[in-house]
């Protein structure tokens, strides 16, 4: 006695071929929203290590250091004598958003704020060209909808919070909110 070859028919590889396109339609959207969110996260936490490696950077050497934001780019970290810089800049440290975050937009507030400037005790001092100083930087995808997008508050005071990373959609009472007026 032979066992018959049985194997999937054409009608049940169609079936099965149709439940699991259903099934990526309906995880696409998600899966989008959780790769931007992801990108967001990794701009946001970028932008809170440069600011961080700025001021431990004019700790570290005793120094003026400057944090010098490009919201296209990313960040450079340059360090400074007593508000001379070498010519042309050297670079400390660069990150660029293309490496983790491609789809991230970078916001500073004020609107313009390119640089911040640690003295060497890592307090926040007057940019050498009197330009506006960053005090926030605000982190979105405007690619996809329904993101919840983050803020680095840069702050010298460390009342409240110091310079963190917040959510400013939260409500007050959740930890990861932002504190009220956080860039005025």
């Amino acid at each position: 006695m032979t066992i018959p070859n049985r194997g999937f028919t054409l009608i049940e590889l169609l079936i099965g071929l149709a439940i699991f396109g259903i099934l990526i339609m309906l995880a696409g959207p998600m899966y989008a929203q959780f790769m931007a969110n992801s990108q967001i996260r990794n701009a946001g936490e970028a932008m809170l290590n440069g600011v961080r490696q700025a001021q431990s950077t004019a700790i570290r050497g005793n120094t003026w250091t400057r944090l010098v934001v490009n919201t296209a780019t990313g960040w450079q970290i340059l360090q400074t004598i007593e508000g001379t810089e070498p010519s042309p800049p050297n670079p400390i440290q660069v990150y660029s958003l293309r490496d983790g975050s491609p789809n991230a937009t970078v916001n500073t507030t004020p609107p313009g704020a390119t640089q911040i400037t640690f003295d060497g005790f890592g307090r926040i001092i007057d940019n050498v060209d009197l330009s506006a100083r960053i005090s926030c930087i605000d982190v979105t995808n405007s690619n996809v909808t329904g993101t919840r997008n983050l803020r680095v508050v840069i702050s010298n005071t460390g009342i409240g919070a110091g310079t963190m990373l917040c959510d400013p959609a939260a409500a007050a009472t959740e930890p990861q909110a932002c504190p009220v007026n956080p860039c005025a």
